[in-house]
């Protein structure tokens, strides 16, 4: 789940690494009080704009001095409106240096994440926000692809991560491959600018992968666009 979390990939990463605790764990020093912070932001769709309504927005792990890194409970969770907007007020521990948030899109959408910091100047793992933004959270439409069909496709450099490349975490986009049983489809990617190292995965752990150019997918396949930048994909049959 946590690899479809966008913006936050390198700290998801490290939240995945600390188990299947439902709860964060009690410090074990002098108890630390509770303190009580609002969340809050816009969600939009990243390509087109304009709101997406519907989301669903819970806390998914936390990080402070005096607990560590932790897997959170999800009982606090909000919708975003009409207006994509939403506020999530949540008690945590006083000395919190990270919140983890994930946003679960409605039907359409690919999941995301973001991380909110005190003060976020600057990060102390970027990118993040600070605790008092009210930040313009864009989510991917999932995208599909069809034989004989070609779409632009366009991958932003914060919003999802896949895998390690050169030790980071790559930018990544998710495409879903529709077609009839039968033969496997081929996939072609052209990059708009030959600079950029965008490439084919054909998963999004992608620790066995480099980028390719043309990936060949079974129908029904869930191959990751791989590098920021902008590019045309195309599937044959």
């Amino acid at each position: 789940m946590l690899r479809h979390l966008g913006l936050i990939a390198v700290s998801a990463g490290i939240v995945a690494s600390v188990g299947c605790d439902s709860r964060v764990p009690p410090p074990t020093g002098p108890s630390i009080p509770n303190t009580t912070v609002t969340f809050g932001g816009r969600l939009v769709n990243a390509d087109a704009g304009g709101p997406i309504e519907n989301v669903r927005v819970s806390l998914v792990a936390l990080s402070s001095r005096g607990a560590g890194l932790g897997l959170a409970s999800a009982d606090e969770t909000v919708r975003s409106g009409a207006d994509g907007t939403f506020t999530l007020t949540l008690s945590i521990p006083s000395d919190w240096r990270a919140v983890f948030l994930e946003f679960k899109g409605p039907a359409g959408y690919e999941d995301r994440g973001g991380r909110f910091e005190p003060t976020a100047a600057p990060c102390h793992i970027a990118p993040c926000w600070a605790a008092a933004d009210r930040p313009e959270i864009g989510m991917y439409p999932t995208l599909v692809i069809s034989p004989g069909e070609s779409i632009d496709v366009r991958v932003d450099d914060i919003i999802a991560a896949c895998g390690e490349w050169g030790g980071d975490a790559g930018p990544c986009r998710r495409v879903l491959v529709a077609a009839s049983p039968g033969d496997p489809v081929e996939l072609e990617l052209v990059r708009v600018d030959s600079s950029q190292p965008m490439g084919l995965s054909p998963d999004g752990l992608a620790g066995a992968y480099a980028p390719v150019s043309r990936l060949t997918m079974p129908p029904g396949g869930s191959p990751y666009v791989i590098g920021a930048g902008t590019a045309t994909l195309t599937a044959r049959r």
